[in-house]
């Protein structure tokens, strides 16, 4: 008698030019839900439809995976353009209007929120107990806090703040994504709430 094979042969659905795409979407779900800590490359493989060296093969160890999703999410595709020069970015840095532009900034960050909030909650969340984590969140810290001087020094450019350049940065960076989750994640808020609440925050803690 022939001896029977019980165990089944993996055949992946997705084609190769997919496999990339798959499994930076199931990633990014899997953080979410579960956690960066919690979720594991089998997992991440499972939730994409393919096999688990394909993975590393295809986009590599989740430390990677968990940055590319971020600054996937961040810019909203996967475009080799820096969110400084996407239009939506360049509409709130040139607006003439102080008031406009703080309200533009407003709209950009609560779309990046919607996309990214709750995945930099995931790092931040990691970041106590692994390093690669903690090497990513302290990153992803610098960057914002980059982005969001341009923007401020932009803005002082066209009025006079009632604050520094400094003080607004840090203020900013203190608040976006934080008050985000705070009040659409935990109270409820509509997203188009927090935006118009969140521009108009900005107009009267810094515009004269």
């Amino acid at each position: 008698m022939v001896p029977v094979n019980t165990r089944r042969s993996y055949r992946s659905t997705i084609r190769r030019g997919d496999a990339p795409a798959a499994i930076l979407t199931a990633a990014a779900t899997l953080f979410r839900t579960k956690g960066y800590l919690a979720a594991s490359i089998d997992d991440i493989a499972a939730e994409a439809g393919v096999a688990r060296p394909t993975v590393f093969a295809a986009v590599g160890p989740k430390p990677t995976l968990l940055k590319l999703v971020i600054d996937y999410a961040t810019t909203g595709d996967d475009a080799r353009i820096p969110v400084a020069e996407r239009t939506w970015s360049r509409e709130a840095l040139e607006a003439e209007d102080p008031a406009m532009s703080l309200r533009l900034h407003a709209r950009n960050s609560r779309r990046i929120c919607e996309r990214v909030a709750d995945l930099l909650w995931a790092v931040e969340s990691a970041a106590a107990a692994d390093a690669d984590a903690a090497a990513l969140w302290a990153d992803l810290q610098e960057q914002r806090r980059t982005s969001m001087r341009t923007y401020v020094r932009a803005l002082a450019r066209k009025t006079e703040l009632r604050e520094d350049v400094a003080t607004i940065t840090e203020t900013m960076w203190a608040m976006i994504p934080a008050l985000y989750l705070r009040l659409v994640r935990d109270a409820g808020w509509p997203p188009d709430r927090f935006e118009t609440w969140l521009g108009e925050t900005f107009i009267q803690l810094w515009l004269p």
